[in-house]
């Protein structure tokens, strides 16, 4: 499978007053499509920092950041916009502006990708009509065209979660990346989680990085990293030719049980 992302010796450091700390050191890792890879961490350990390294928003120290094989360093701030609104889906929770419905929200996704048709422009790759057709099927795939019309103040915490994935993935990204969407939740619910997950690397072929907060939040991810005093360290594969001496194997788990009804509600 290609490879969605890829981060190679990656340095980044913040300024804090007169001191530049750093946030993450010396940093590799990859995604391939059709896989799901997690970093675990605890809260201000770097986790929503590499997500932004790899968004191509905030650019390395050192290293290199490659999506779908392309430098992001070297691409211009539309550039990068314009990656984000095709390549790249971005679920964080943070949830859409006040007063948008959640079709709204979701179409809003889809109006942004724009392609150059010239060298100086660009057009929208999707009509009116055809954005309010792919709005329409993702909410059905993932099973929440009753929220359509719902604003965000209304919906529980799984349909919130639900929402976030649909804006990330309705314009059929090739990597998709999860800032700590199920932290709060209890293990059946992240297991109910990593199945909608798998069930989105089946039907779009992606590539998924998770940010998570816990080992039972990643538990199905074919290559879990820990984060451990700012840099990576690979504590678990099902990558059967993994050479790494402190890879812990993981047996893979069933991923063929439908999500109920009953779990769809918790």
């Amino acid at each position: 499978m290609s490879e969605v992302l890829r981060l190679d010796n990656v340095w980044i450091a913040f300024d804090r007053g007169r001191d530049r700390t750093w946030a993450l050191e010396d940093v590799s890792l990859a995604v391939a499509q059709g896989e799901i890879a997690a970093v675990v961490g605890g809260g201000g350990q770097g986790k929503t920092t590499l997500i932004r390294l790899a968004t191509g928003t905030l650019p390395p120290d050192r290293g290199t950041v490659l999506v779908n094989r392309v430098d992001v360093a070297g691409l211009s701030d539309r550039d990068v916009s314009h990656m984000l609104a095709s390549d790249i889906g971005v679920a964080t929770g943070v949830g859409p502006s006040l007063g948008l419905t959640v079709r709204d929200y979701i179409e809003n996704a889809v109006a942004a990708p724009k392609e150059r048709v010239w060298r100086w422009l660009w057009r929208r790759r999707w009509g009116r009509r055809e954005q309010r057709r792919m709005a329409t099927a993702v909410l059905n795939e993932l099973g929440i065209s009753e929220c359509a019309d719902a604003q965000w103040d209304a919906l529980s915490d799984w349909q919130r979660v639900l929402v976030e994935l649909a804006q990330a993935v309705v314009v059929r990204p090739r990597l998709l990346l999860i800032d700590d969407l199920a932290g709060h939740f209890d293990l059946r619910q992240k297991q109910t989680l990593m199945t909608v997950l798998e069930g989105i690397v089946r039907e779009h072929n992606c590539g998924v990085l998770m940010a998570v907060s816990d080992d039972a939040s990643a538990l199905r991810a074919v290559r879990v990293w820990r984060v451990h005093r700012r840099r990576l360290r690979l504590m678990a594969s099902h990558d059967a030719g993994e050479a790494d001496a402190d890879v812990i194997p993981l047996r893979r788990r069933s991923t063929g049980d439908d999500v109920s009804s009953a779990e769809q509600e918790c």
